[in-house]
């Protein structure tokens, strides 16, 4: 059957060079279209007064590098296009402060404008979802309003403090909502601890290309792990300096050696423990790369390592294990529920330098043939994951109640 999906988040890339914010809900809209569902994107610009602007201006690089946020230093003024069969329409929608709420004025206006572009379209939505919940709750409650017969989801990114933002009118807006979606199973716990049991919700991954999974698996694990590789944004909150003590700690001899892909202000302290422990054969700063470009540097470790906090999900561990690295992701974080320790990767506390040391002397201690199947069972995780896969798992999610 086909679907009329209207998606709204405040989060959506741009078309464009700089392509700025992550791709996480175009993954799933461009494979909708494959499938010959009619898709439309509402994405949400938060606007905040000039002087902000200003002070973005001056502090951008800073900010960028301690917290990996896109910082943008000037005002969206909106646009309609079409991408990969896409469309979008995308509002600036005016917040005095930020992580604040949105001016009810504003809400209201840019409700009307979507109304306007669907009936010009004639397009009346089967399906109303929202990432995010800020302003996404209240735009979708209401909207429920508008198209009646229409399934209504909202998809959790992380904890939020929805009392705060919403208030008493939290609960008039969660009684609009059909479906909760939930990007890891920790947070529909945290969720449903707060609120209450949930009558219809569902865990939302998200997947690799197809193409991202090796066809062969290249590693054979024949000796101990020497080589790892840490891909993601320097920030602290992603501890990518302490896996270097943790290492220094397992191998005495310094026989290891690590890449460490991304950018951001975490990397001064890697460059001072390079020098504190004359690391400068054992580490390679590779700065970016291109998403298909690191293929080859998955291929080439035996281990990708990151251990941070606040992990909403982690797209990186799925791509390193389609590769058939053996993976070491954060315990109790966005992607514990994907990975199941010890049988297709392992979980480590958020920062913990010795449990991550113990971990590796785990690891190395495990038979060729264990290694293997831990990276086999990895490559199979990853297939089960695919863009396609995780984009029909989604819909089925939101069509069945």
């Amino acid at each position: 059957m086909i679907m009329n999906i209207l998606l709204l988040s405040t989060i959506y890339p741009l078309p464009s060079k700089e392509n700025k914010g992550t791709s996480v809900c175009h993954y799933f809209t461009k494979e909708w279209v494959k499938e010959g569902h009619n898709v439309r994107v509402v994405h949400y610009q938060a606007v905040y007064p000039f002087f902000y602007y200003w002070a973005a201006r001056v502090a951008r690089d800073l900010i960028t590098a301690k917290t990996g946020a896109v910082v943008y230093t000037k005002r969206d003024k909106g646009a309609q296009y079409e991408w990969d069969g896409v469309q979008v329409l995308r509002i600036p929608l005016f917040k005095p402060i930020p992580h604040g709420r949105f001016l009810s004025i504003s809400i209201r206006k840019s409700i009307q404008k979507i109304v306007n572009s669907n009936t010009e379209a004639d397009f009346i939505p089967d399906v109303i979802v929202g990432h995010f919940p800020n302003p996404q709750i209240e735009v979708v409650a209401k909207l429920k309003s508008i198209y009646s017969s229409a399934t209504t989801a909202i998809i959790m990114h992380e904890n939020f403090d929805l009392d705060g933002v919403y208030g008493e009118r939290f609960k008039c807006f969660y009684n609009k909502i059909d479906l909760w979606g939930f990007r890891s199973k920790k947070y529909r716990e945290d969720f449903e601890e707060r609120y209450g049991k949930l009558k219809h919700s569902f865990i939302c991954y998200s997947g690799v290309p197809a193409s991202y999974i090796t066809e062969s698996n290249t590693h054979s694990f024949e000796k101990p792990l020497s080589r790892f590789i840490y891909v993601g944004e320097m920030i602290q909150r992603k501890y990518p300096a302490e896996i270097i003590e943790a290492l220094v700690n397992v191998y005495e001899d310094k026989k290891f050696h690590i890449d460490y892909v991304g950018n951001g202000h975490e990397l001064e302290t890697i460059k001072l423990k390079m020098k504190k422990y004359h690391l400068e054969s054992q580490v390679t700063i590779c700065g970016r790369i291109p998403r298909d470009e690191i293929k080859a540097k998955y291929d080439n470790a035996d281990c990708m390592i990151m251990i941070s906090r606040r992990e909403v999900y982690g797209l990186v561990y799925l791509e390193a294990m389609a590769r058939g690295c053996i993976t070491i992701a954060s315990k109790k974080e966005g992607f514990d529920g994907v990975i199941e320790d010890g049988v297709n990767g392992f979980l480590c506390e958020a920062g913990n330098i010795q449990e991550l040391a113990n971990i590796i002397r785990k690891i190395n201690k495990l038979t060729l043939d264990e290694r293997l199947a831990v990276s086999e069972r990895a490559i199979e995780t990853a297939r089960r994951l695919t863009d396609k896969n995780a984009a029909d798992l989604y819909l089925n999610n939101l069509i069945v109640k």
